[in-house]
């Protein structure tokens, strides 16, 4: 356990003496004030996070623009399969719902409508396929805002949360599952709003961005 801990508020150090952890509390002697221990203490199994030792994947870059970025990108083995695979199934499927019409240069509404959801299918597995060898994940905190962005090369999908020092980082189970297991997702609250992220993200790399991440919010 830490020798001592942040105060939530203000960010003054709070010392293990002022906290107790039985009753979830905390107190900040240079604020005055009392938070629960829970909001400031180390995420489970986050706990030993070196700062200068992230996992792979993940780096901590300054952004030139101010603040102070991570990055996650590491191609997944997953993608070995899903090329080969996604030739073979909408190759195959596309050609012989579409090609043989652009063949006969005719097209029949039944047969087109019969392979749009082939035709969507293709596309959700090449998205997912471009992401897995040339996409990443930034999480970006600057005072007072969090952006966490998914990014394929330029493009980029980007959800933004306005968070201070009060702001809760916490890992939570999610709905999502994998070979049967339910995964985690980072979860960060900030008043009444929350933003949750990484559900992909290999739980190593996942706890070492979240406590980061706490330590950056807590220190403002």
């Amino acid at each position: 356990m830490p020798e001592s801990y942040h105060c939530s508020s203000c960010g003054a150090s709070i010392a293990l003496a002022d906290v107790n952890v039985a009753n979830d509390i905390a107190l900040c002697r240079q604020c005055g004030k009392t938070m629960a221990f829970s909001l400031i203490a180390p995420l489970p199994g986050a706990a030993e996070v070196d700062l200068e030792r992230p996992p792979k994947g993940v780096r901590i870059e300054d952004s030139p623009l101010g603040g102070r970025s991570m990055i996650y990108r590491k191609i997944s083995p997953v993608v070995l399969f899903l090329i080969p695979f996604t030739a073979v199934w909408s190759g195959g499927s596309m050609s012989a719902i579409y090609g043989s019409q652009i063949q006969k240069g005719h097209f029949e509404l039944t047969q087109s409508l019969f392979g749009v959801p082939f035709l969507l299918g293709s596309v959700v597995l090449v998205s997912v396929i471009l992401f897995l060898l040339c996409g990443r994940w930034r999480i970006r905190h600057t005072p007072g805002l969090l952006e966490v962005a998914i990014e394929i090369g330029p493009l980029g999908w980007t959800r933004r949360l306005a968070c201070d020092r009060s702001a809760r980082v916490s890992l939570q189970t999610s709905t999502w599952q994998r070979n049967g297991a339910p995964q985690q997702v980072i979860q960060v609250d900030c008043q009444a709003n929350t933003l949750k992220f990484g559900t992909g993200i290999p739980d190593q790399a996942k706890a070492f961005i979240a406590e980061v991440l706490r330590r950056t919010l807590a220190e403002g």
